[in-house]
């Protein structure tokens, strides 16, 4: 966990989040501020991102949830994805959107934000372990649309684990698989904070959620939570040596999370006090 730690330390790049870690925080909004421009919420699963997304997308009209029929088993969850996204450039070619979100990857930001270059791009991380076993517990649970072949197939968390496909998650999502396949956080974490321009912590979700609506020219805090059972809460049931595992099998959204978590602690009294 050495790597991961060190990581947490290093200068961020230059960008917006930069200027917000730094406490420069009148230069954060006049740098992040889109204007008319889209903003694209990269929803990572299981970090508050349902919620966010309906508030958002009531600020800043018309927008856009670029969805996948899970319904089609036919072609991979990533195929359908990449058609959903040219979907939504096709739309966003004839009619102006200024919010856009889905479960959408590294790829479909850089697909995006060629198309519509005045594009800001936000998104949520969460505690790694807090987002597995979250995300684990809901894939089994009667909301999600293919419950029933997910509990068959994965019984329980160990199994879950042993799934190479739903290790690093944050990290599929966040950054580009050619960064990734090297494996070393520290080329993840500069990728993140030198791409994004709003990155919050669900821990910190109403203090995130009113850094974002302030960047975005209207301030105000969160009222919805959806999409969240009373059995997914953070590490519910989840033993000392079950949550080292899960750090081990995800050791780059390790790094991502240490990355920004600590730097959110450090600014939140006095980033409070500028919103308040």
């Amino acid at each position: 966990m050495s790597g991961a730690s060190s990581t947490a330390e290093a200068q961020p790049p230059p960008g917006p989040m930069r200027l917000l870690f730094e406490g420069s925080f009148n230069a954060y909004f006049r740098a992040a501020a889109p204007g008319q421009g889209l903003v694209l919420f990269v929803h990572v699963p299981k970090t508050a991102g349902t919620s966010l997304r309906r508030e958002i997308a009531a600020l800043r009209q018309p927008d856009v949830n670029i969805v996948v029929d899970y319904a089609d088993t036919a072609r991979s969850f990533h195929e359908r994805m990449d058609q959903s996204v040219e979907r939504f450039l096709a739309r966003a070619a004839e009619k102006p959107v200024r919010f856009a979100s889905g479960h959408i990857f590294a790829r479909h930001v850089a697909r995006i934000r060629a198309a519509m270059p005045d594009t800001r791009v936000v998104t949520f991380l969460r505690d790694p372990v807090s987002r597995v076993v979250s995300d684990f517990r809901y894939q089994g649970s009667e909301r999600h649309p293919l419950h029933a072949e997910f509990r068959a197939r994965v019984p329980d968390l160990d199994a879950y684990l042993a799934l190479e496909s739903e290790r690093n998650k944050m990290a599929e999502h966040l950054v580009p698989r050619e960064i990734r396949a090297d494996g070393d956080p520290a080329a993840c974490v500069a990728h993140l904070l030198g791409t994004y321009d709003f990155i919050g912590v669900q821990e910190l979700y109403p203090l995130g959620f009113r850094t974002l609506t302030t960047m975005l020219g209207a301030p105000a805090w969160p009222t919805l939570r959806e999409n969240v059972g009373a059995t997914e809460e953070a590490e519910q049931g989840v033993s000392p040596d079950m949550a080292a595992r899960i750090r081990a099998a995800n050791p780059l959204d390790v790094a991502l999370y240490q990355a920004v978590a600590p730097r959110w602690q450090r600014l939140r009294e006095a980033l409070a006090k500028r919103l308040a």
